[in-house]
């Protein structure tokens, strides 16, 4: 079984943030959790995640696929494994070097970086078949080019290519030492080597921190072979400003975008549109310019979102939505609806075939099939304390600028007046009218404008 410790504890002072920088998101979702959703989508289990405590106040999606470990003072990147250790009550794990090799015996760790948020399933089990090139191998290193990043350290090259013996972090840099341009964004440790070595681990002489990187160098000194895969630089790009965050959410919008257009989706302008983490879109589904994807949402193939709207927690299959409409959660769409523009749902069941093309509210309903809803209607489901359900029956005509105050029930066949104000039962096939009655005055304007005129002189 392989496990995996995710280090989380730093404090993004850069951010100028009351949240934790792992807590800020990318694609509606938290640093830390894009790390934990691609280690178990890896297959890794034991998943131990080292915060700093008063973290555990704020939400992680994955919190319960994860046990925590706390960082009491900031020591550095080692003493923050020894805390994960420690938490799973073992610091002592039998060193043999004279098993099989890898993948029959070996167990592995894998230290991640809660900060790097974009590193794929498939990169970290492409440390795994590193690992199992020589049995002899401790330490995978998952490296990005840093040639152009003076504030990252570097790896040294040993004698034989593809292998190296140590990590030169960039604040202790102070004399020369040959490296390649490549930086740890990770590594894949040897359990039972972790164990016996994390303890020899020696603070720096110039920040006094511990680093988890001397584990390459004490493992190349111990006689063992250290290894690095380079993956790209724009999956490994780490997130210490709000503006290298703004860059890291590019890189996302970006992958997401050829994900759902490989996956036979067709974006106008894909630039201009934005997903969330977890947004499924199946093949034939357009979607044009200036859209903007929530959490929890589900597109069947043959819909169509116009540009400017707003999705999020909605089931839509085989409808047009917009353009300028918003969706808001616990919203389901059904075929051949049309929601129109600047209409707003939410939290309801719109059926088949039905339609509410413009200027309308729908909240806490249920729409039945062939249903068409006039422009400016409202449905009232909210009394200032609770909200209450409309149900509105198949083949109905609700008139325009109509409000329909909650609980209320419109049947089958039913057809509302323009301008009604509904607040009790519609039988199936009635016609409900809730208006003032017109009186038409004659002579009434020119009166009143004569009247206006003459107070004007005054």
């Amino acid at each position: 079984m392989n496990s995996a410790i995710i280090l989380a504890a730093g404090v993004g002072t850069r951010f100028k943030s009351a949240i934790p920088k792992i807590f800020h998101t990318v694609g509606g979702l938290s640093l830390l959790d894009h790390v934990i959703h691609s280690a178990l989508s890896a297959g890794l289990e034991d998943i131990t995640v080292v915060l700093r405590p008063g973290y555990e106040a704020f939400p992680l999606k994955f919190a319960d696929a994860v046990s925590f470990a706390y960082q009491s003072t900031v020591k550095g990147s080692s003493d923050a494994v020894k805390c994960a250790l420690k938490s799973q009550n073992n610091l002592s794990v039998e060193v043999n070097c004279e098993k099989e090799p890898f993948c029959n015996n070996f167990e592995w760790i894998y230290i991640l970086y809660g900060d790097i948020p974009l590193v794929t399933p498939e990169t970290l089990q492409a440390l795994s078949e590193v690992a199992k090139i020589c049995e002899k191998t401790a330490v995978v290193v998952l490296a990005m080019n840093s040639a152009h990043a003076k504030e990252l350290g570097k790896l040294e090259p040993a004698a034989v290519a593809g292998t190296i013996k140590g990590i030169i972090e960039a604040k202790d840099a102070s004399a020369f030492v040959e490296t390649i341009p490549l930086c740890n964004a990770g590594l894949l440790v040897r359990k039972d080597l972790l164990y016996k070595l994390i303890s020899e681990i020696k603070p720096s002489p110039v920040t006094g921190e511990f680093y988890i990187t001397e584990i390459v160098r004490l493992a190349y000194e111990a006689g063992y072979v250290c290894r690095y895969y380079e993956a790209d630089a724009a999956e490994l790009s780490g997130v210490n400003s709000r503006q290298e965050l703004a860059v890291i959410e590019q890189y996302f919008q970006n992958r997401m975008r050829k994900k759902h257009m490989d996956n036979g989706v067709t974006l106008v302008a894909p630039e201009t549109v934005f997903f969330s983490f977890d947004t499924t879109i199946e093949n034939d589904v357009i979607i044009d310019p200036f859209v903007t994807f929530g959490p929890n949402v589900h597109l069947k193939s043959g819909t169509h979102i116009n540009s400017f709207c707003v999705v999020e927690g909605a089931d839509i299959k085989n409808a047009a939505v917009g353009p300028f409409a918003r969706i808001r959660p616990n919203t389901q769409i059904s075929e051949n609806a049309k929601i129109g523009n600047f209409v707003e749902i939410k939290n309801s069941l719109v059926q088949k075939n039905a339609k509410i093309n413009h200027l309308s509210y729908v909240g806490d309903s249920e729409i039945g099939k062939n249903t068409n809803i006039g422009a400016g209607t409202i449905t009232c489901n909210y009394d200032g304390f609770q909200k209450h359900k409309i149900c509105i029956g198949e083949n109905v005509f609700i008139g325009s600028n109509s409000a329909l105050v909650a609980p209320v029930e419109i049947g089958d066949n039913a057809m509302i007046g323009a301008g009604s104000v509904i607040t009790q039962k519609v039988e199936p096939g009635f016609l409900a009218i809730s208006r003032t009655p017109q009186r038409n005055i004659e002579n009434g304007s020119i009166e009143f404008r004569e009247l206006k005129s003459k107070k004007s002189r005054q």
